[in-house]
């Protein structure tokens, strides 16, 4: 019976640490906002890897992806990630057009943190 009672907590404390991303895509965006693009993009592949089906943390990670390794000139990370957008993203069909995403993303984060943004020259406009 006890080991009975101690499998069943431990696969209940399993099930309640499991990762969803979203601490992983937090941590992606302030790195992103503070112009750290290595963290950013470690954070973002974690948020991704762990978001599974979840959108509100995918996509976001995806844009972190995609800008951070465009603007760390990993072009082949980028492209892998704009593609991924594409294919999350209905009626997005083309890499073009994910970019314009991932720069209106940049845009409003701008707008949201200005004070942090103003600090880094890879996010000005």
């Amino acid at each position: 019976m006890k080991t009975l009672v101690c499998l069943v907590l431990s696969l209940t404390l399993m099930g309640c640490s499991s990762k969803t991303g979203k601490e992983e895509k937090a941590l992606a965006t302030e790195a992103f906002i503070n112009c750290n693009f290595h963290s950013a993009v470690s954070n973002a592949e974690l948020a991704i890897k762990h978001a599974g089906d979840d959108l509100n943390v995918s996509m976001p990670a995806w844009l972190i992806l995609a800008k951070s390794s465009e603007i760390l000139e990993n072009e082949g990370a980028a492209t892998l990630a704009y593609e991924n957008m594409m294919h999350l993203a209905p009626g997005v069909e083309s890499i073009d057009e994910a970019k314009d995403i991932a720069n209106n993303f940049v845009l409003e984060l701008a707008k949201i943190n200005p004070e942090k943004t103003a600090n880094c020259p890879a996010l000005q406009g």
